[in-house]
């Protein structure tokens, strides 16, 4: 009995080793995460704007904020975005926060200027790029709401996730408008 309890104790002891070990790349993996997602946020709702340039205009409110449901996206991840418009364009800021439950909560804002033709001028210094790899559909699509569910979206603004594997082969999750094959039936 006594060594039952011992192999208990040393499996525990071997996995939080394991999991000090890993946390600094599991934190850096996070980040980058936030930062992709945030960014991909930003260059749908900029190919959203290009394929219908008065979306926006559909909105009563100045200042928008939308969001997709944490608890439908893959890993509880927080996806918002805050629009206003302005004249000429509108100004986005799109955040990604890691879901409750990661092991270390990561987040991520990105702000850009959208021009009726889908045209992009992010904000600040942060690379605003998304790595090159090759990205598979999942088709699992997202419709984003406003933070009250209640209340109705005048524009259908859908979102799938894609599995992005970078040229290291690390794996991220991005958003995309849907593939052909998926459809724009929002879940």
């Amino acid at each position: 009995m006594a060594a039952v309890f011992g192999l208990i104790f040393a499996a525990s002891l071997i996995f939080f080793g394991y999991r000090v070990y890993t946390k600094p790349a599991y934190e850096a993996h996070e980040k980058e995460q936030a930062r992709i997602l945030a960014v991909s946020t930003v260059m749908l709702l900029a190919e959203r704007t290009a394929e219908e340039p008065g979306i926006w205009d559909k909105f009563s409110d100045i200042d928008t904020e939308l969001m997709i449901d944490h608890m439908k996206i893959r890993e509880n991840w927080v996806v918002k975005v805050f629009i206003a418009k302005k004249d000429g364009h509108v100004e986005v800021t799109s955040s990604a926060a890691s879901g409750w439950n990661s092991r270390s909560p990561q987040s991520s804002a990105f702000s850009a200027k959208i021009f009726s033709d889908g045209r992009m001028v992010f904000d600040g210094e942060a690379p605003a790029e998304i790595p090159s790899g090759k990205a598979e559909p999942s088709e699992k699509v997202h419709t984003f709401r406003f933070p009250d569910e209640m209340k109705k979206v005048p524009a259908q603004i859908i979102a799938e996730e894609y599995l992005l594997t970078d040229d290291e082969g690390r794996e991220f999750f991005i958003l995309k408008t849907p593939s052909a094959k998926t459809g724009t039936t929002g879940q």
